[in-house]
């Protein structure tokens, strides 16, 4: 057994709540420091909330008046005789039970905010590798396994697993757009499909864990972009095939969210199986491989750390936001100089980047702190980064594959975290389109930045006379360039362009957008002349919906 695969003590460790009225809250602050050693854990909850580790255990402490202007606040502390002893004698408590002797492991206090405590003898319970679930208060999710149909094809599962995702994150809205552009594939979204209820089941699961997107409503383009990542992700023409790498490409991609799923809700491990690692899955595919992870970075000199040290800091990042803040603080004591996590260090090189990660992993996973012990988590954590065959951290793909669907989410949303770590994306896109190669990365419309004109030709237009322009455009496949014969750069309206891209994309012309080099956003009323649109200029198509639009039930 490493340092990293066990632990030889299971403590209480799991969070506990009290309520003070808020100008109570900077006392019993300073009370608890001197008379408990506690220590800060997290102060960055939206309603002023407190995190505080007290002694052994970690308590919530929420700012709220209540009716009869006390509080009635109970809080159970293991710790050991020497802190009970130590405690007994501090005049600012109230020792409730006075018959007691300084020997008993069991004392009952109060402080003067009226808080009771128990302090009890903690009891050491050894225990290595195996975690008797019983002990966790598992969250219960939708009957999914009461509805899970037989002989469902692992395409058609996948599918609607991937497009539960999509809508969970970006809402009801992502699925009517869906059905505007693709109504034939998912037909699983119709009212009386018999797959309808797993689709929704699917969803109760991931809203428990996945967080509404707080920008998809602000931009009309944004849908889009979810759109593309969704279809690049999917690769529908491989699904109708049957292919089994499409479904192991959107296992990889969920598995980071499945994992808290089968771990964490009753229900979803009786019908699903545990996520695999992706190198298993590269290994079942023999030569083949699956693309590589959009969490996966090369662009880590801006923090100056390493893809190895990324991978960890990533993961690490994944399981605070889901877990709470409170397991960083647990990981510090247990690793304690290893340089592998020197970045919890708020002194270390990397910490800034640890903690840019964690802000915005919590913008796209809910918290899951309420439940668990420490230790618990910790050895899932452990679990999940180290390979005790190899007595060293697993494969870089497996780590940011385990991230990639949070990952991607803040990157599609976060344009400073997509600056830093997404700048391979961008790198894959201009490659992509120069080889005029579809499956693109559509993060934030890298591709309106790309110039394809000849260096060596004038920067001028057609001057009359049928032409020929190329427009990137989006499919259910990824992009694809495709050639238009056009009237004349004067006499052609965008409007009309539009017509004959839509023969190719098969939605509503209303629904397209076309960007230029130069101007950005082309208007439907002018010519591509009238547009600046130069000669052997590449146009960028997007998707575009508006939200009233997408928002009809």
């Amino acid at each position: 057994m490493t340092q990293f695969g066990g632990y030889d003590y299971c403590t209480e460790k799991a969070m506990q709540y009290l309520t003070l009225e808020p100008g109570k809250v900077p006392e019993a602050l300073k009370l608890y420091a001197e008379a408990f050693q506690a220590k800060l854990v997290d102060d960055s909850y939206e309603d002023q909330s407190v995190q505080l580790k007290i002694l052994n255990s970690y308590v919530l402490i929420t700012p709220w008046v209540s009716a009869s202007g006390s509080s009635d606040s109970f809080l159970e502390l293991p710790t050991d005789l020497n802190s009970i002893r130590r405690i007994r004698e501090d005049k600012r408590f109230v020792e409730i039970d006075r018959t007691s002797s300084t020997e008993n492991k069991r004392v009952m206090m109060k402080d003067p905010f009226g808080i009771t405590f128990l302090l009890r003898m903690e009891k050491k319970k050894m225990t290595r590798y195996v975690v008797d679930h019983g002990l966790l208060f598992r969250r219960a999710c939708n009957p999914i396994a009461f509805g899970f149909p037989q002989g469902i094809s692992p395409n058609d599962l996948c599918t609607i697993k991937l497009t539960a995702l999509f809508v969970t994150r970006y809402g009801m809205g992502f699925r009517m757009a869906l059905k505007k552009i693709a109504s034939t594939e998912f037909a699983f979204l119709n009212l009386n499909h018999i797959w309808r209820r797993l689709f929704f089941n699917f969803v109760g699961v991931y809203t428990s864990i996945v967080k509404p997107s707080e920008v998809v409503y602000r931009s009309c383009d944004f849908m889009g972009k979810a759109l593309e990542l969704f279809f690049h992700l999917l690769q529908l023409k491989n699904v109708k095939m049957g292919g089994s790498r499409t479904v192991m490409e959107v296992d990889a991609f969920t598995g980071g969210v499945d994992y808290f799923a089968y771990m964490d809700f009753v229900g979803y491990s009786d019908v699903m199986p545990r996520p695999q690692r992706r190198s298993v899955m590269i290994a079942q595919l023999g030569h083949n491989t699956l693309r590589t992870p959009l969490s996966a970075s090369w662009c880590t000199t801006i923090f100056f750390v390493s893809p190895e040290v990324l991978g960890i800091i990533k993961l690490t990042a994944l399981f605070v936001a889901w877990y709470g803040k409170r397991i960083a603080c647990e990981l510090m004591e247990k690793v304690g100089r290893n340089p592998l996590f020197s970045f919890l260090d708020p002194s270390d090189c990397g910490f800034p980047c640890y903690n840019m990660v964690v802000k915005v992993y919590s913008k796209v996973l809910k918290n899951f702190e309420l439940v668990y012990t420490a230790d618990i988590v910790l050895q899932r954590y452990f679990q999940s980064l180290w390979d005790e065959e190899k007595d060293e951290p697993k494969d870089l793909d497996d780590l940011y594959s385990f991230v990639e669907c949070v990952d991607s989410f803040a990157q599609m949303e976060d344009e400073e975290f997509f600056h830093k770590m997404g700048c391979r994306q961008a790198n894959l896109l201009r490659n992509s389109l120069i080889d005029h190669q579809a499956h693109v990365y559509p993060f934030h419309d890298q591709t309106s930045r790309v110039s394809f004109r000849d260096q060596n030709s004038p920067a001028n237009v057609q001057d009359e006379g049928p032409s020929s322009i190329k427009v990137c455009v989006p499919t259910l496949d990824g992009r694809v360039i495709i050639e238009i014969i056009v009237e004349s750069f004067f006499g052609e309206k965008v409007a009309s362009l539009k017509e004959k891209i839509v023969k190719v994309l098969q939605i509503p012309s209303k629904y397209l957008k076309l960007r230029g080099k130069s101007v950005g956003v082309l208007r439907d009323d002018k010519s591509l002349a009238d547009n600046n649109v130069e000669a052997r200029e590449i146009l960028t198509a997007t998707w575009r919906f508006s939200r009233w639009e997408v928002e009809i039930a």
